[in-house]
């Protein structure tokens, strides 16, 4: 159903979320050395990991706009040339220059904003019955990110150092760009140069839509355990656990790898029933309600689990049932924007989704600080079970608004 130029351009997509997810997640691998290096408490580490979503949030808006105005190409090299560079720059902080480490981060997040918005541009004009599995490669990469980044982190910390890893890292984000450059019929292809698909609606008619804010709270609420994980469950392991940096790593990885296989499963079954005549809006809404329950269930027990064969066991039930969020956030904002629109609709959607980002961490710290881990667990729990509830009431059917 896709050509193979779009398919190809669309597998780069998901190899720059990929490489995303890694660097931004590199400063969580490295936290128990960094916050020791640095001195920091749990508030002040939350305060930069926070840092990157100060720039990322209004980067993800603006990137919006500017993927239904301009060269995805060209926008999409710019910010992974941007964040690239940030990356290794992390490699080379002194010990103790806190503030070149934020300002570092908020480089980051400048550059990375950009990845979401133009793979969503891409992705918005394959038919309905393959969108799910191709916004794998959105998805796919957000889990596959942090799943390499903490393996391989954790590998590198342990042979060489934190800022070894940061440069690694960098350097191979900048390799992507030669494929990248090179993919220019895919990417042509899919900006839909080949035939017209419409004009966008303007952002003052996408903002009028009750749906955009309904989505739009789900992003919240759903990015917010994943940045709770990515930020924090390596800073639990290794802190309130007492294990190593590689089986922080080992453990931490049971929970990516689980998220992809969750994605993965939700989403050819949707396809698949889509294609054999069932209700793409009730088949989403119906797998978004399970996923989460399933993901609630996991993150309320996590933190009282003891022994490693059942603390894999519920790290894994939290991977699996998050692991469909992220796909049907994509699937859906792109579904209701329609081709035309789905960069900036998707682009403020993620924008203020990702305010999570800007919050959570900095909330996290403040409550592990003044009452542990625990109660940091079931609030994100109750965050992700909310934010799904809204939605359901008010989003009864996930369709394509008529602009």
């Amino acid at each position: 159903m896709l050509s193979g130029p779009l398919r190809w351009a669309i597998i780069l997509i998901g190899a720059a979320i990929a490489l995303n997810y890694i660097d931004r997640g590199a400063v969580s691998v490295a936290a128990p050395l960094i916050k020791d290096e640095f001195g920091l408490t749990n508030e002040r580490y939350g305060v930069i990991v926070s840092s990157f979503y100060w720039t990322y949030v209004p980067a993800l808006a603006l990137a919006g706009w500017l993927a239904d105005r301009m060269s995805v190409r060209l926008l999409m090299a710019l910010g992974v040339a941007t964040w690239a560079l940030a990356t290794i720059g992390m490699g080379f902080v002194a010990s103790g220059a806190v503030t070149a480490l934020l300002l570092l981060r908020l480089l980051m997040g400048l550059g990375e904003g950009v990845a979401f918005p133009c793979g969503s541009k891409l992705i918005a004009r394959v038919p309905e019955g393959a969108r799910g599995l191709a916004n794998i490669s959105l998805s796919g990469g957000l889990a596959l990110g942090p799943l390499i980044g903490t393996l391989a982190g954790g590998a590198i910390m342990e042979l060489w150092g934190w800022r070894e890893m940061f440069i690694i890292f960098g350097a191979v984000t900048l390799l992507w760009l030669v494929p990248w450059w090179l993919a220019r019929k895919g990417i042509e292809e899919g900006e839909g140069r080949g035939e017209p698909v419409g004009s966008a609606a303007p952002l003052a008619q996408v903002l009028r839509q009750k749906n955009f804010w309904a989505v739009t709270l789900l992003h919240l609420a759903g990015t917010f355990p994943l940045y709770f994980i990515v930020g924090w469950l390596p800073l639990w392991l290794v802190k309130a656990r007492g294990f190593s940096i590689v089986d922080m790593s080992l453990l931490t990885s049971v929970f990516y790898i689980a998220q992809i296989l969750g994605g993965t499963v939700s989403a050819w079954a949707i396809d698949r029933a889509i294609r054999s005549g069932g209700d793409g809006s009730a088949w989403r809404r119906w797998m978004l309600f399970a996923a989460v329950a399933t993901c609630v269930v996991g993150l309320m027990l996590l933190p009282d689990i003891q022994g490693w064969p059942l603390l894999v066991t519920v790290i894994a039930l939290t991977g699996f049932g998050y692991g469909p969020m992220p796909n049907l956030l994509f699937v859906m904002g792109q579904t209701m924007a329609g081709p035309a629109s789905a960069g900036r609709w998707v682009g403020v959607q993620t924008s203020l989704g990702n305010l999570s980002g800007i919050i959570g961490p900095v909330m996290t710290g403040i409550i592990v600080d003044a009452a542990g881990y625990r109660p940091a667990f079931i609030v994100t729990a109750a965050i992700v079970a909310v934010g799904t509830l809204v939605f359901g009431l008010v989003v009864r059917r996930v369709e394509p608004v008529r602009w």
